[in-house]
């Protein structure tokens, strides 16, 4: 059981890097796209250059926040995400330590029975060899 959750704690992780990856590849073709997108309408703009520089400034300011709330929006899944498996590996922990000690129990409580199991036959012996003596 214990084998189990741990692979699947790996299991996890790798999820969490994927999604990283993924994350990366998504905040990068935004700006890409948006970077085409502040080009394409620039060179089809009707506009003078000073409003065109302009219009470019404006768009790189917004592309550039956008990108930046994106990226926030990432960091914080990622935080969230990493407080989720800690909670996770801490709560498998703590299950292990109180099957341990249940183990530790059992085994204590096994060698009295075995102890008290082992005197009564050795009692039942000695009496059936003095039986036998007689």
């Amino acid at each position: 059981m214990i084998i189990k959750d741990l692979l699947d704690l790996v299991s996890k992780e790798k999820r969490k890097q994927e999604g990283k990856r993924a994350a990366k590849k998504v905040a990068v073709g935004m700006g890409l796209v948006a970077a085409a997108g502040v080009a394409t309408g620039m060179l089809i703009a009707p506009k003078s250059g000073k409003e065109t520089r302009e219009n470019m400034k404006k768009k790189a300011v917004d592309t550039f926040e956008n990108v930046k709330d994106t990226a926030q929006k990432q960091v914080e899944m990622v935080k969230d995400y990493a407080a989720h498996a800690e909670q996770e590996v801490s709560d498998i922990i703590e299950n292990v330590q109180d099957k341990k000690e249940a183990v530790k129990k059992d085994l204590k409580d096994g060698h009295h029975e075995i102890t008290t199991d082992i005197h009564k036959t050795a009692e039942n012996i000695s009496k059936e060899i003095n039986k036998s003596v007689k």
